[in-house]
C-alpha cells in the first residue's frame, strides 16, 4: 500500500520556498520561465498580505507619477505582462509568442518578491543573499548612481 504523507504548509512557507527555488532555478540553471512564475507567485502571496505597502503597489505609484499611463494598463500590460503570459491562456492562439527579456523579467520578480519578504517580516530566504551577490556582480547597470 502507497503511504502518503501530508504536511502543514503556511502561505508565507510556501512563498519562501516559492522565492527560493526561483533564485536557484535562475542562477543554477539559466531556467527564466520557471523563476519568473516561482517568484511572481512568491511576490503576489507577500504581496497580498502587505497590501498597498507591496513592493508591487509603491513601484505603481512611481511610475504613474513619471509616465503617462492608465493605471489599468500599467499594472496588466507593464509590471506583470511577463508573469500573466507565462501563467494564463486568455484567446491566445497555439503558436501565439511575445517578446520577453527573460533573465531582466526573472530578476525584476525575485527582487519584488525579496523586498515584499523583507517589508513583511525583516528576514531574508536562504537563497537571497547568493542573488543579491551575483546581482551585485554580473548586473551592476540595475544600481542607481
Amino acid at each position: 500500500m502507497l503511504s502518503v504523507m501530508k504536511y502543514s504548509v503556511g502561505k508565507i512557507d510556501a512563498a519562501v520556498d516559492q522565492l527560493d527555488w526561483a533564485i536557484r532555478l535562475f542562477l543554477d540553471h539559466k531556467a527564466y520561465v520557471p523563476s519568473i512564475t516561482l517568484a511572481g507567485a512568491a511576490e503576489e502571496i507577500i504581496g497580498s498580505r502587505l497590501g498597498k505597502e507591496a513592493t508591487f503597489h509603491k513601484l505603481k505609484e512611481v511610475l504613474l507619477g513619471k509616465l503617462d499611463i492608465p493605471a489599468p494598463a500599467l499594472s496588466q500590460n507593464h509590471l506583470n505582462k511577463a508573469k500573466n503570459w507565462l501563467k494564463h491562456w486568455t484567446d491566445m492562439k497555439d503558436d501565439e509568442q511575445t517578446e520577453l527579456e527573460l533573465e531582466t523579467e526573472a530578476i525584476q520578480y525575485i527582487i519584488r518578491a525579496i523586498a515584499n519578504l523583507a517589508s513583511y517580516d525583516k528576514t531574508l530566504t536562504s537563497e537571497s543573499p547568493r542573488f543579491l551577490k551575483w546581482i551585485s556582480e554580473n548586473r551592476r547597470d540595475l544600481y542607481s548612481s
